[in-house]
């Protein structure tokens, strides 16, 4: 009874460290490979297009063009904007240090304006309203997490203009100074 008791609980442990930790520790893999490629906090990478030599971003898409920014709001909030102007669909999400998708944004909840976001925590101090005039705002459920764009490409040689201009316009800067 003691072993099987002592295998149980071992067998317990090993599922809530795995559910726990395992998000955790593939996010900071991520955020890791993200920051060291840009070299600045809150910078927006650019990867090239998905081909079967190179996986920056998981489960790549060979039919998406990504950007995006690791973020760190536990000192400041983040603006994030983009005017990804192009007639495919493109969206940007928002991902959580243990990998959970927080916010979405498409094409066609955008319907055209430009997306103005500020990204900060339940903690951060909230911002004078004439500093984010016209911003929406999100709360981040952790301080750290990545924010990924996607555009559709269907022809980049005969896209590239219009898909690079809306990828490219990307901004994620942090706001204020630190306290």
């Amino acid at each position: 009874m003691r072993r099987l008791l002592a295998l149980l609980a071992v067998a317990v442990l090993t599922h809530a460290l795995a559910v726990w930790a395992l998000p955790r520790l593939i996010m900071n893999r991520v955020l890791s490979r993200v920051t060291a490629e840009v070299q600045t906090p809150s910078a927006v990478f650019f990867p090239p297009l998905t081909d079967h030599l190179q996986r920056r971003v998981v489960m790549p898409s060979p039919d998406l063009l990504y950007a995006g920014c690791a973020f760190d709001v536990s000192q400041r909030p983040l603006r994030i904007r983009a005017d990804p102007k192009t007639p495919k669909y493109w969206s940007i999400a928002l991902y959580a240090a243990n990998s959970d998708n927080f916010f979405v944004i498409n094409d066609r909840q955008a319907a055209g304006a430009p997306v103005d976001l500020v990204l900060r925590t339940a903690s951060t101090t909230r911002l004078d309203p004439a500093v984010a005039a016209g911003a929406r705002e999100v709360i981040a459920p952790s301080s750290t997490g990545l924010l990924l764009m996607r555009v559709l490409v269907t022809d980049y040689e005969r896209e590239k203009d219009t898909v690079e201009a809306a990828r490219r316009s990307l901004r994620c800067e942090p706001m204020g100074a630190p306290p």
